[in-house]
């Protein structure tokens, strides 16, 4: 990872919230700049980088892409994946749209937008609910 370039994003709210653990690409934030930049409006990280301990402690998926230390796929390296909080259904709207355009995959919940690159690991996108 380069110098911390991506002005949208601090490391701080990227930081796995159990460990403090921090493994991203600089593709993964350069994606997630772009994203951020064709929104046009805040986005409220509520999850991003997750340790596989963290991610098990929180009920995550076992081959989740927000695992960064030990992810289930070889190729992944770091971070894949983030939550944003909702905060009206325009947001929603908005977010999923651009999202989606720029190839994210989207899943969404009641009180979060879940967006990651797993075209990265050589999945397709794809849209789900929770």
């Amino acid at each position: 990872m380069r110098d911390w370039v991506w002005e949208h994003f601090s490391p701080d709210e990227m930081r796995c919230k159990g460990s403090g653990m921090l493994i991203v690409s600089d593709q993964f934030m350069d994606d997630l700049q772009l994203l951020r930049a064709e929104f046009s409006r805040p986005m409220f990280l509520t999850s991003a980088c997750r340790s596989a301990a963290h991610n098990n402690s929180v009920g995550g998926h076992p081959r989740s892409l927000h695992i960064c230390d030990l992810p289930a796929r070889p190729e992944q390296q770091g971070c894949l994946a983030v939550d944003v909080a909702v905060i009206d259904g325009s947001y929603r709207g908005h977010l999923v749209a651009t999202a989606w355009r720029l190839g994210w995959s989207v899943g969404w919940n009641k009180t979060f937008i879940h967006l990651d690159r797993r075209d990265c690991v050589g999945l397709k996108q794809t849209t789900f609910d929770y």
